[in-house]
Protein backbone atom coordinates (compact mmCIF):
# COMPACT_ATOMS: atom_id res chain seq x y z
CA UNK A 1 0.00 0.00 0.00
CA UNK A 2 2.91 2.47 1.33
CA UNK A 3 4.53 1.99 -2.70
CA UNK A 4 1.16 2.39 -4.54
CA UNK A 5 0.43 5.55 -2.14
CA UNK A 6 4.53 6.86 -2.89
CA UNK A 7 3.75 6.09 -7.11
CA UNK A 8 0.42 8.11 -6.63
CA UNK A 9 2.09 11.36 -4.81
CA UNK A 10 4.94 11.07 -7.49
CA UNK A 11 2.12 11.14 -10.38
CA UNK A 12 0.43 14.07 -8.98
CA UNK A 13 3.35 15.83 -8.92
CA UNK A 14 4.17 15.00 -12.19
CA UNK A 15 0.77 16.11 -13.43
CA UNK A 16 0.83 19.51 -11.72
CA UNK A 17 4.22 20.41 -12.63
CA UNK A 18 3.00 19.75 -16.67
CA UNK A 19 -0.11 21.68 -15.91
CA UNK A 20 1.58 24.44 -13.94
CA UNK A 21 4.16 24.41 -17.34
CA UNK A 22 1.09 24.76 -19.48
CA UNK A 23 -0.08 28.01 -17.56
CA UNK A 24 3.62 29.42 -18.00
CA UNK A 25 3.43 29.73 -21.98
CA UNK A 26 5.43 27.56 -24.43
CA UNK A 27 8.43 25.74 -22.85
CA UNK A 28 11.37 26.51 -24.14
CA UNK A 29 13.64 24.21 -25.94
CA UNK A 30 16.44 24.33 -29.12
CA UNK A 31 14.41 21.84 -31.18
CA UNK A 32 10.88 23.75 -30.72
CA UNK A 33 11.83 27.32 -30.53
CA UNK A 34 13.72 29.68 -32.15
CA UNK A 35 15.80 32.86 -30.92
CA UNK A 36 15.41 35.89 -32.75
CA UNK A 37 17.98 38.63 -32.05
CA UNK A 38 19.15 42.18 -33.26
CA UNK A 39 22.56 43.47 -33.07
CA UNK A 40 24.29 47.12 -33.97
CA UNK A 41 27.74 46.22 -34.69
CA UNK A 42 29.09 49.66 -34.61
CA UNK A 43 30.67 50.62 -38.14
CA UNK A 44 31.49 47.04 -39.47
CA UNK A 45 33.87 48.08 -42.24
CA UNK A 46 35.05 45.76 -45.06
CA UNK A 47 38.82 46.65 -44.56
CA UNK A 48 39.04 49.87 -46.79
CA UNK A 49 38.97 53.35 -44.84
CA UNK A 50 37.24 52.09 -42.18
CA UNK A 51 35.68 54.15 -39.87
CA UNK A 52 36.32 51.78 -37.09
CA UNK A 53 39.10 49.55 -37.66
CA UNK A 54 39.17 46.47 -36.32
CA UNK A 55 41.84 43.46 -36.03
CA UNK A 56 41.06 39.41 -36.92
CA UNK A 57 40.56 39.30 -33.03
CA UNK A 58 37.85 41.78 -32.91
CA UNK A 59 36.03 40.41 -35.39
CA UNK A 60 36.52 36.97 -33.91
CA UNK A 61 35.32 38.61 -30.64
CA UNK A 62 32.57 39.75 -32.60
CA UNK A 63 31.80 35.95 -33.86
CA UNK A 64 31.81 34.93 -30.06
CA UNK A 65 29.13 37.31 -29.14
CA UNK A 66 26.94 36.38 -31.57
CA UNK A 67 27.49 32.47 -30.64
CA UNK A 68 26.83 33.16 -26.59
CA UNK A 69 23.57 35.10 -27.46
CA UNK A 70 22.23 31.89 -29.46
CA UNK A 71 20.47 33.72 -31.56
CA UNK A 72 18.91 31.52 -34.55
CA UNK A 73 18.21 34.73 -36.41
CA UNK A 74 19.92 37.99 -35.81
CA UNK A 75 19.23 41.10 -37.42
CA UNK A 76 22.62 43.37 -37.98
CA UNK A 77 22.82 47.20 -38.40
CA UNK A 78 25.48 49.42 -39.56
CA UNK A 79 26.91 46.76 -41.66
CA UNK A 80 28.96 48.25 -44.50
CA UNK A 81 28.66 45.47 -47.50
CA UNK A 82 28.92 41.91 -47.70
CA UNK A 83 32.17 41.66 -47.88
CA UNK A 84 32.11 43.35 -44.12
CA UNK A 85 29.89 40.75 -43.18
CA UNK A 86 31.96 38.11 -44.53
CA UNK A 87 35.02 38.45 -41.44
CA UNK A 88 32.92 37.82 -39.61
CA UNK A 89 30.88 35.15 -40.66
CA UNK A 90 34.73 33.57 -41.05
CA UNK A 91 34.53 32.86 -37.79
CA UNK A 92 30.59 31.34 -37.29
CA UNK A 93 30.90 28.33 -38.47
CA UNK A 94 27.11 26.60 -38.69
CA UNK A 95 26.06 30.37 -40.29
CA UNK A 96 25.51 32.30 -43.01
CA UNK A 97 23.93 36.03 -43.63
CA UNK A 98 23.73 38.88 -46.03
CA UNK A 99 23.11 42.47 -45.54
CA UNK A 100 20.65 45.40 -47.72
CA UNK A 101 21.50 46.19 -51.19
CA UNK A 102 20.62 50.36 -49.93
CA UNK A 103 21.64 52.26 -47.29
CA UNK A 104 25.48 53.38 -47.40
CA UNK A 105 27.69 52.38 -45.24
CA UNK A 106 25.66 51.55 -42.78
CA UNK A 107 23.37 48.86 -44.05
CA UNK A 108 21.39 46.40 -42.21
CA UNK A 109 21.95 42.57 -42.30
CA UNK A 110 20.22 39.30 -41.24
CA UNK A 111 22.80 36.32 -40.03
CA UNK A 112 21.22 32.94 -39.61
CA UNK A 113 21.90 29.21 -38.23
CA UNK A 114 22.69 27.35 -41.91
CA UNK A 115 19.25 25.05 -40.56
CA UNK A 116 16.87 27.68 -41.00
CA UNK A 117 15.63 28.96 -44.35
CA UNK A 118 15.71 32.78 -44.89
CA UNK A 119 14.41 34.37 -48.20
CA UNK A 120 15.34 38.03 -49.13
CA UNK A 121 12.48 39.95 -49.71
CA UNK A 122 12.96 43.22 -50.96
CA UNK A 123 14.50 46.59 -49.40
CA UNK A 124 11.87 48.26 -47.78
CA UNK A 125 12.30 51.83 -49.01
CA UNK A 126 9.39 53.37 -47.86
CA UNK A 127 11.52 53.40 -44.30
CA UNK A 128 13.86 56.10 -46.00
CA UNK A 129 10.92 58.82 -46.25
CA UNK A 130 12.63 59.99 -50.01
CA UNK A 131 15.52 60.54 -48.44
CA UNK A 132 18.01 57.95 -49.70
CA UNK A 133 20.95 59.54 -48.73
CA UNK A 134 20.18 60.44 -45.23
CA UNK A 135 18.05 56.81 -43.97
CA UNK A 136 18.08 53.48 -44.50
CA UNK A 137 15.44 51.48 -45.62
CA UNK A 138 14.73 48.26 -43.66
CA UNK A 139 15.34 44.07 -44.94
CA UNK A 140 12.22 41.93 -45.48
CA UNK A 141 13.06 38.22 -45.30
CA UNK A 142 11.01 35.22 -44.75
CA UNK A 143 12.39 32.88 -42.41
CA UNK A 144 11.63 29.21 -42.27
CA UNK A 145 12.27 26.94 -39.15
CA UNK A 146 10.71 23.45 -39.48
CA UNK A 147 7.03 24.12 -40.04
CA UNK A 148 6.67 27.44 -38.74
CA UNK A 149 7.44 30.41 -40.73
CA UNK A 150 7.95 33.86 -40.34
CA UNK A 151 8.02 37.38 -42.18
CA UNK A 152 10.59 39.97 -40.64
CA UNK A 153 11.95 43.42 -41.36
CA UNK A 154 15.55 44.46 -39.79
CA UNK A 155 15.21 48.50 -39.69
CA UNK A 156 17.58 51.14 -37.97
CA UNK A 157 15.65 54.04 -37.73
CA UNK A 158 17.03 57.50 -37.34
CA UNK A 159 18.99 58.60 -34.36
CA UNK A 160 19.12 61.39 -32.21
CA UNK A 161 22.91 61.81 -31.62
CA UNK A 162 25.57 64.61 -30.81
CA UNK A 163 25.65 65.77 -34.52
CA UNK A 164 22.12 67.38 -33.43
CA UNK A 165 23.67 70.37 -32.33
CA UNK A 166 20.73 72.66 -32.21
CA UNK A 167 17.28 71.89 -30.25
CA UNK A 168 15.62 72.41 -34.00
CA UNK A 169 17.83 69.56 -35.51
CA UNK A 170 17.34 67.18 -32.12
CA UNK A 171 13.33 67.77 -32.91
CA UNK A 172 13.93 67.19 -36.37
CA UNK A 173 15.77 63.33 -35.29
CA UNK A 174 12.42 62.91 -33.58
CA UNK A 175 10.17 64.00 -36.32
CA UNK A 176 11.99 61.80 -38.90
CA UNK A 177 11.77 58.46 -36.27
CA UNK A 178 8.03 59.33 -35.85
CA UNK A 179 7.21 58.81 -39.19
CA UNK A 180 9.40 56.25 -39.66
CA UNK A 181 7.66 54.30 -36.35
CA UNK A 182 4.42 54.81 -38.66
CA UNK A 183 5.57 53.65 -41.76
CA UNK A 184 6.36 50.45 -40.00
CA UNK A 185 3.21 49.81 -38.15
CA UNK A 186 1.28 49.96 -41.43
CA UNK A 187 3.96 47.31 -42.79
CA UNK A 188 2.99 45.22 -40.26
CA UNK A 189 -1.08 45.56 -40.75
CA UNK A 190 -0.72 45.54 -44.21
CA UNK A 191 1.33 41.96 -43.87
CA UNK A 192 -1.66 40.39 -41.32
CA UNK A 193 -4.14 41.81 -43.17
CA UNK A 194 -3.42 40.39 -46.36
CA UNK A 195 -4.44 37.50 -44.42
CA UNK A 196 -0.77 35.70 -46.21
CA UNK A 197 0.84 35.78 -42.61
CA UNK A 198 0.03 36.73 -39.21
CA UNK A 199 3.34 36.32 -37.62
CA UNK A 200 5.62 39.14 -38.18
CA UNK A 201 8.36 40.64 -36.51
CA UNK A 202 10.64 44.03 -36.49
CA UNK A 203 14.23 43.61 -35.36
CA UNK A 204 16.98 46.41 -35.45
CA UNK A 205 18.07 49.62 -33.50
CA UNK A 206 15.00 51.94 -33.06
CA UNK A 207 17.10 54.89 -31.28
CA UNK A 208 14.74 55.01 -28.57
CA UNK A 209 12.39 52.94 -26.22
CA UNK A 210 8.86 52.69 -25.92
CA UNK A 211 8.56 53.58 -22.41
CA UNK A 212 10.03 56.88 -22.58
CA UNK A 213 7.17 59.84 -21.63
CA UNK A 214 8.89 62.84 -22.94
CA UNK A 215 9.81 63.53 -26.25
CA UNK A 216 8.44 59.82 -27.36
CA UNK A 217 9.27 58.50 -30.86
CA UNK A 218 7.68 55.37 -30.77
CA UNK A 219 4.09 56.09 -29.48
CA UNK A 220 2.84 55.03 -33.03
CA UNK A 221 4.28 51.22 -32.39
CA UNK A 222 3.96 51.28 -28.91
CA UNK A 223 0.25 51.81 -28.44
CA UNK A 224 -0.67 49.60 -31.79
CA UNK A 225 -3.00 46.74 -30.48
CA UNK A 226 -1.53 44.47 -33.21
CA UNK A 227 1.89 44.92 -32.09
CA UNK A 228 4.23 43.85 -28.95
CA UNK A 229 7.52 45.00 -27.58
CA UNK A 230 9.10 41.58 -26.16
CA UNK A 231 12.29 43.91 -25.38
CA UNK A 232 10.49 46.71 -23.65
CA UNK A 233 11.37 46.39 -20.23
CA UNK A 234 15.42 45.10 -20.89
CA UNK A 235 18.10 47.58 -19.44
CA UNK A 236 21.23 48.48 -21.57
CA UNK A 237 24.59 46.12 -20.90
CA UNK A 238 26.40 49.67 -20.93
CA UNK A 239 24.44 51.43 -17.94
CA UNK A 240 21.30 49.63 -16.13
CA UNK A 241 20.03 52.64 -15.68
CA UNK A 242 19.35 53.18 -19.47
CA UNK A 243 16.87 51.33 -21.31
CA UNK A 244 17.65 49.20 -24.37
CA UNK A 245 16.99 50.99 -27.99
CA UNK A 246 17.19 47.70 -29.50
CA UNK A 247 14.37 45.78 -29.65
CA UNK A 248 12.44 42.63 -31.14
CA UNK A 249 8.75 43.78 -32.09
CA UNK A 250 6.66 41.09 -33.02
CA UNK A 251 2.72 41.02 -34.19
CA UNK A 252 0.05 39.50 -31.70
CA UNK A 253 0.08 36.15 -33.47
CA UNK A 254 3.88 35.91 -32.74
CA UNK A 255 3.04 37.49 -28.99
CA UNK A 256 1.54 34.14 -28.39
CA UNK A 257 4.91 32.22 -29.58
CA UNK A 258 6.78 34.24 -27.00
CA UNK A 259 8.69 31.76 -24.26
CA UNK A 260 8.39 33.68 -20.70
CA UNK A 261 11.33 35.50 -19.59
CA UNK A 262 13.52 34.62 -22.34
CA UNK A 263 14.18 38.03 -23.49
CA UNK A 264 17.77 39.63 -22.21
CA UNK A 265 20.75 41.49 -23.43
CA UNK A 266 24.18 39.45 -23.72
CA UNK A 267 26.10 41.53 -21.73
CA UNK A 268 29.47 41.15 -23.35
CA UNK A 269 30.90 43.34 -20.18
CA UNK A 270 30.81 40.90 -18.31
CA UNK A 271 33.31 39.20 -19.60
CA UNK A 272 35.54 41.43 -21.74
CA UNK A 273 37.61 44.26 -20.65
CA UNK A 274 36.55 48.10 -21.51
CA UNK A 275 38.76 47.97 -24.74
CA UNK A 276 37.73 44.85 -25.98
CA UNK A 277 34.51 45.91 -25.37
CA UNK A 278 34.54 48.69 -27.53
CA UNK A 279 36.70 47.26 -30.10
CA UNK A 280 33.16 44.98 -30.66
CA UNK A 281 30.74 47.55 -31.10
CA UNK A 282 28.47 50.23 -28.28
CA UNK A 283 25.61 48.23 -28.73
CA UNK A 284 25.15 44.21 -26.99
CA UNK A 285 22.68 41.65 -28.71
CA UNK A 286 18.95 42.09 -27.46
CA UNK A 287 17.44 38.51 -28.34
CA UNK A 288 13.94 36.78 -27.42
CA UNK A 289 13.01 33.46 -28.03
CA UNK A 290 9.76 31.98 -29.68
CA UNK A 291 7.88 28.61 -29.54
CA UNK A 292 8.01 26.97 -33.31
CA UNK A 293 5.30 24.87 -32.31
CA UNK A 294 1.53 24.67 -33.88
CA UNK A 295 -0.88 26.41 -32.13
CA UNK A 296 -3.76 25.15 -33.00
Amino acid sequence: MRVKRVCMVALVAVAMAVAMQGCAGPAASPDTSVAIATFNIQWLGDGQDDRQPRSNADYLRIADIIIKSDADVLGVQEIENDVALSKVLRYLDGYQGFVSEAGGQQRVGIVYRKGIQVERLADYTPLQLQQPQRLRPGLVVRCVKGSFDWVQMVVHLKSTSRYDSTAAMVEESRRIRRQQAAVLRRWADSVVLAGVETDVVITGDFNDFPGRTSNSTLDTLRDAPTLWFATATLTSCKNPRWTVIDHVVVSQAMKDRYINGSARTENMHAFLTTQEAQSVSDHCPVVARFSTLRTN
